[in-house]
C-alpha cells in the first residue's frame, strides 16, 4: 500500500511546452529529455536505458515512452519502476541479434530447453526486482517473423509485477516470461503473431491473469514447474478469468514441464479456439490441446478448477495426463495429479478425443467432469479395442497414443472418476464407442448423454471398472447396446442404464462384479403407484 500512495503523492509538472507531465524531484522521466529520438531509425536503446537508470538511482519512478516509435536493443529494468508505453507509441526492438543480450549460461545443468530457462535474451529483461511495472496502452513490436530470438518480457526473480494495457506482436520468443515471480497481475495484454508461447508463469506464486487476448503458434497460456532455478519450486494461487485464447497447440496447458508442484489453479470465463491458421504451416507446434493438464516430471499437482469454458476447433478439448518422463529428478518418479474440477464447458468441432490417463504405477486421481458438453466431427468406420499403447515416458501431447477407441472420452489407469451431466455426442458417423473406461477405480457416471451412429459396438465400454456406477438417464439413439463391461478385475460395479430398445452386455468374467438397477433404484427414489381412482 506504501507503494501505491507514494505514486499519487509524486508531484507533477509541465515539461518544457509539448508534454504535459514531469514530476518533480525525479519521479517522471520522458525518454526524450534523455536524448530518444523516436523515430524508428535511431538507435535509442542508449537513452531508453539512461531513462530506466535515473529512475533507478532516485529510488524508482515512471519511465515514459510517448507516441512514436522507438527502435531499441535489450533493456534492463530496475526495482519500483513504471515502464509506460503510451497509447499511440510502439517500442520496436532491432532486427539484429547482437544488440541484445546473450542468452544466460545457468551454474547448473538442467533438461529444459533454453526458451524456458533464458530470461536474459529480452527486450525487456529484469532478475531480482521488486514493484516492477509495463503499462501504457502502446505496442511492443519484436520485428520478426519467425520463432528463435528475444524474448518481450522476461522477468526473473521478481515481486510485484504488473503488465498491463499492452499489444504485443511478432514475438519470436515466449511472448511473456516469468520465472520465479511472485505476486504477478497481467491484465488487458493482447498478444498476435507470436511465434512461440503467449503467457508462460513458471515457478510463480500469486498471479491473477485477466481479459488477456492471446493467439500463439505454440500453448498460448502455459503454467509450468521447470528447473529454471536450480531447484524444484512450485506454481500456486494463481487466477486466469476472462480470457481468450487461441493455439494450434495447446489453449491453456499446466506442463509439460512439472518438475516442482502445482496447486491452487482457477480457470474460468474464457473463450478457447484451435483453427489452424491459414497463412503458414504449424504441423511441428499443433499439439491440439485446449485445456491439458500434464504432470510427467515428478510433480504433484493438487487443486484445479476449471470452469465457464467455450472452446471450438480444438482437436482434444480436455487432456489429462500423468507421465514418469523424470526430468531434472534425483531419482526416477512419476507425476501426480489429484483434485481437478473441470464444470460448465462447451466444445464445438472437436476433432480427436478427450482423455483422461495415467499409469498403471500412478493413478490419476480426483477428476470430476461437470455439466460438460463435447461435439466430436467424428468419421472414425473402426470400432477399435483396448490395445493403446502406455508411453510412460513419452513427451505428452493429445496425439501421443494415436486414434484412440472412444470419440467422446477415454479414461485409463485412473481412480475416483465423476462424471455428472457429460454429453458427447457426434457431428457425423463413427463406429467407436463415445466412451470407454479401461483399469479405473471408483467411477461415477450420473447423466450420461452420448450419441452413436449404430452398429453392433456399445455407446459405452466399462473395461477392470472397480467399484463405482453407471447411470444413464436415456439410450443413446440408434445403438444396438448401451453399455459393455469385460474385465475380471471388475467388481462392485452397479449399473442403471435405461435400456428401452437397447442391451447391457456383461461379460462372464465381469458377471460376479456387476449389479443391474433399475435407474430409480440407484437414485434412491421411491416406486410409483398408480393412482386410486375416484
Amino acid at each position: 500500500m506504501t507503494g501505491i500512495v507514494t505514486l499519487l503523492a509524486w508531484p507533477i509538472v509541465a515539461r518544457g511546452g509539448d508534454d504535459p507531465q514531469r514530476a518533480r524531484g525525479g519521479a517522471f522521466f520522458d525518454v526524450r529529455d534523455f536524448g530518444a529520438v523516436g523515430d524508428g531509425r535511431a538507435d535509442d536503446t542508449d537513452s531508453l536505458q539512461a531513462a530506466i537508470d535515473a529512475a533507478g538511482r532516485t529510488g524508482g519512478g515512471v519511465v515514459r515512452i510517448p507516441p512514436g516509435t522507438w527502435f531499441s536493443g535489450t533493456l534492463h529494468l530496475r526495482s519500483r519502476l513504471t515502464l509506460e508505453i503510451a497509447r499511440g507509441a510502439t517500442l520496436l526492438a532491432s532486427p539484429h541479434g547482437g544488440d541484445f543480450d546473450d542468452a544466460e549460461r545457468l551454474p547448473f545443468s538442467t533438461g529444459s530447453d533454453g526458451e524456458t530457462t533464458d530470461f536474459a535474451h529480452a527486450l525487456l529483461a529484469g532478475c531480482d526486482l521488486e514493484r516492477v511495472a509495463i503499462v501504457g496502452g502502446g505496442v511492443i513490436e519484436m520485428n520478426r517473423d519467425s520463432r528463435i530470438g528475444p524474448k518481450p518480457i522476461a522477468l526473473k526473480r521478481c515481486r510485484f509485477v504488473s503488465v498491463r494495457d499492452l499489444t504485443i506482436v511478432h514475438a519470436p520468443n515466449y511472448a511473456v516470461s516469468l520465472g520465479g515471480c511472485d505476486d504477478v497481475a497481467i491484465d488487458g495484454v493482447t498478444i498476435r503473431e507470436a511465434y512461440a508461447d503467449g503467457i508462460d508463469p513458471d515457478c510463480c506464486r500469486r498471479v491473477r491473469i485477466s481479459n488477456c487476448d492471446v493467439q500463439a503458434d505454440d500453448d498460448a497460456l502455459c503454467l509450468k514447474t521447470s528447473f529454471l532455478l536450480g531447484r524444484q519450486a512450485v506454481t500456486e494461487d494463481v487466477v486466469v478469468t476472462n480470457c481468450r485464447l487461441a493455439s494450434v497447440s495447446n489453449c491453456f496447458k499446466i506442463g509439460t514441464e512439472s518438475t516442482g508442484d502445482v496447486r491452487r489453479v482457477l480457470v474460468s470465463k474464457c473463450v478457447l479456439d484451435g483453427r489452424p491458421r491459414d497463412d503458414r504451416d504449424l504441423t511441428g507446434t499443433a499439439e491440439g490441446g485446449g485445456i491439458a493438464i500434464q504432470m510427467v516430471d515428478g510433480g504433484t499437482l493438487d487443486g484445479v478448477v476449471v470452469s465457464d469454458v467455450v472452446m471450438t476447433n480444438v482437436p482434444a478439448p480436455i487432456f489429462v495426463r500423468v507421465g514418469d518422463r523424470g526430468r531434472d529428478q534425483e531419482s526416477d518418479e512419476p507425476g501426480r495429479i489429484r483434485n481437478v474440477t473441470i464444470a460448465d464447458v462447451v466444445a464445438t468441432r472437436a476433432r480427436g478425443t478427450a482423455s483422461i490417463t495415467g499409469l498403471a504405477s500412478r493413478r490419476v486421481e480426483g477428476v470430476t467432469l461437470r455439466n460438460v458438453r463435447i461435439a466430436t466431427l467424428g468419421t472414425c468406420d473402426d470400432p477399435g479395442d483396448l490395445d493403446v499403447p502406455e508411453r510412460t515416458g513419452d513427451y505428452p501431447k493429445p496425439g501421443m497414443f494415436g486414434e484412440l477407441p472412444a470419440f467422446g472420452l477415454y479414461v485409463r489407469h485412473a481412480r475416483d472418476i465423476v462424471l455428472r451431466d457429460v454429453a458427447l455426442t457426434l457431428d457425423a458417423s463413427d463406429a467407436r464407442p463415445a466412451m470407454i473406461a479401461d483399469d479405473v477405480a471408483s467411477l461415477e457416471v450420473d447423466g450420461l448423454v452420448c450419441g452413436a451412429s449404430g452398429g453392433a459396438g456399445p455407446a459405452v465400454w466399462l473395461h477392470d471398472v472397480a467399484g463405482g456406477a453407471f447411470r444413464s438417464r436415456r439410450a443413446p439413439d440408434r445403438v444396438a447396446m448401451v453399455v459393455r463391461v469385460t474385465g475380471d478385475r471388475t467388481r462392485a460395479l452397479t449399473l442403471a442404464a435405461n435400456t428401452t430398445g437397447a442391451a447391457v452386455d456383461v461379460a462372464p468374467e465381469s458377471a460376479n462384479g456387476v449389479t443391474l438397477r433399475t435407474t430409480d433404484e440407484i437414485a434412491g427414489a421411491p416406486k410409483r403407484t398408480p393412482p386410486r381412482a375416484g
